[in-house]
């Protein structure tokens, strides 16, 4: 686990902290530096594996998905090839029939859900897999993370006089 405000991996087990009103999990250095110890009462214990909620139907996609570049058309095309009406397609759907027409306009971007309802009843392709690039989101083999808590409130100071 890592630190809420400094990002370094947290050596033992992480100490709830509290920052305005806010509970965070920090390591130690940052315990004794920022914030209060979180009174037990405001620190939320995630529940038994048995209690936990299922999750929401369906799930996201567990690589990452896009779709095709001419979306709409194929959509048009495999619906007028299997004889269905726009409103007969977005009533089995369970969509509006004017959501199906902007889909198949391309104004509007099927989400994951309603994309995977129409390869399943048009027998069509419509979400590839992402094909990664070297566009410098990883640099020799290390992750680039973003800035953590700690960095901002640095950068911050350091405007601030």
């Amino acid at each position: 686990m890592y630190c809420e405000i400094c990002g370094r991996v947290i050596e033992g087990d992480p100490i709830p902290i509290e920052v305005d009103k806010a509970v965070l999990y920090v390591c130690r250095g940052c315990a004794a530096r920022y914030g209060k110890r979180a009174p037990p009462q405001t620190v939320q214990k995630k529940p038994p594996q048995s209690q936990k909620a299922k999750p929401p139907s369906p799930r996201p996609p567990p690589v990452e998905v896009e779709l095709v570049e001419n979306y709409g058309e194929v959509i048009r095309i495999a619906r007028q090839n299997l004889g269905l009406s726009r409103e007969a397609l977005a009533a089995m759907l369970g969509v509006k029939e004017t959501v199906l027409r902007r889909v198949e306009a391309g104004q509007l971007q099927p989400d994951y859900a309603l994309a995977k309802k129409l390869e399943k009843a048009l027998g069509v392709k419509l979400l590839v897999e992402v094909k990664e690039e070297a566009s410098g989101a990883k640099s020799g083999g290390k992750v680039v993370r973003g800035l953590t808590l700690g960095e901002v409130v640095e950068i911050r100071e350091d405007g601030e006089k």
